[in-house]
């Protein structure tokens, strides 16, 4: 980056992870556990984009030769789906997110606590919430034995599953925030902010 536009984007800088932080042992090893299970879902995120770019350039070379996968678009859509929701916990722990703290930077003490609390509930029920219903869909789709009307039929609980462990992942580490506000009274929320 080019020290015009470092300047141009401090809010990108002054969010980073910290060398030390106030975490106690036990929420340490709780938050290792979240780091790791993020990583590797977004190098499966990564992977599946490999995949499907691969698959994109096989169908192009194939249409030359009036020939198809018959799959490419249906496929394609899935790893849409799964590399999103695989991406966001990574995205979420790395401050790739975008995060308006318009209001709780002018937050001091027990008021901004409280909003940091609040945010952190409401996205942990939303979460919930979200994952109860994925899981009742999986389990369906799962018993069954649901497959998708395509040339080559897929059991439809795998792209579900996607989004299934997205949310799960997402969840756990909204908890892991919650725990850390809860244990040494902040957040740590990196983000990119407005």
């Amino acid at each position: 980056m080019s020290a015009q536009t470092h300047h141009e984007m401090p809010e990108i800088e002054e969010h980073h992870h910290p060398e030390v932080n106030d975490d106690p042992a036990w929420l340490a090893v709780i938050a290792r556990i979240s780091t790791a299970l993020n990583k590797l879902a977004a190098v499966v995120s990564a992977a599946l984009l490999v995949c499907m770019t691969s698959l994109i350039l096989v169908e192009i070379c194939m249409r030359f030769f009036s020939k198809s996968t018959y799959m490419a678009d249906v496929l394609v859509g899935y790893g849409v789906a799964a590399i999103t929701f695989l991406a966001a916990p990574w995205a979420l722990e790395e401050g790739a997110m975008i995060r308006v703290t318009v209001l709780t930077d002018k937050m001091k003490g027990a008021v901004r606590w409280i909003a940091e609390a609040f945010a952190l509930a409401s996205a942990g029920a939303l979460m919930w919430f979200l994952m109860m219903h994925q899981w009742g869909s999986v389990t369906k789709l799962f018993a069954r034995g649901s497959v998708s009307q395509h040339f080559i039929p897929i059991p439809l609980w795998i792209p579900e599953a996607f989004f299934l462990t997205g949310l799960v992942l997402l969840l756990f580490h909204i908890v892991v925030r919650a725990l850390r506000l809860l244990a040494v009274g902040h957040a740590e929320e990196r983000a990119l902010t407005l």
